[in-house]
């Protein structure tokens, strides 16, 4: 049920995130959101979804801390990142939450690619692992290309985030980078 929910919150997203130039990431263009419990950091050229409760659908369980799209589209689509969270029922790292995010994403998303797995040392020193692999929501969205990873905060709360880009980037060092600038307050 969780699993259908996330789909649906990443596919409304991602159809609201159409429209055709390409968007790219440098580091020195970075802005930073400040959240009450995290810190990170987005493109300049990216616009923070404002209105994230009406726009995108409510998760039963889980909060939608950020919402970010590029303000630049590319055939019908603005490369976008998804924060989620939620308490943490038991203790667990960051790497092995993300480990389980991934075996949930091989049997959920349709065509389920898994194009690397990468350590990530995030800003505060925490380490995870960020999954890159195509895939897609359902069969009515295209194929994307997707970086996903999870982080823990103070052993009480968990992060997903995933950034969504279309399988035409394929040096995803950057978002990679963007990924690592991550932090808990």
């Amino acid at each position: 049920m969780l699993k259908k929910i996330l789909i649906s919150v990443l596919s409304t997203f991602l159809l609201m995130s159409c429209g055709s130039s390409t968007t790219t990431v440098t580091d020195n263009s970075l802005i930073d959101v400040d959240n009450a419990n995290f810190a990170f950091s987005i493109p300049s050229n990216w616009e923070i979804i404002k209105d994230k409760e009406n726009i995108l659908p409510k998760a039963k369980e889980w909060n939608i801390e950020l919402a970010a799209s590029s303000i630049n589209v590319v055939s019908g689509f603005a490369n976008n990142l998804l924060i989620l969270s939620d308490d943490l029922n038991k203790i667990t790292t960051s790497k092995d939450y993300s480990i389980l995010n991934n075996i949930w994403a091989e049997t959920d998303y349709l065509g389920y690619k898994k194009i690397s797995s990468n350590d990530i040392t995030f800003a505060d020193k925490d380490t995870s692992i960020v999954y890159e692999f195509e895939a897609k929501y359902n069969v009515d969205t295209p194929k994307l290309r997707f970086l996903q990873t999870a982080h823990i905060c103070n052993k009480t709360k968990w992060y997903f985030i995933t950034i969504a880009l279309p399988t035409t980037i394929t040096d995803t060092s950057k978002y990679r980078e963007l990924l690592a600038t991550f932090s808990c307050k």
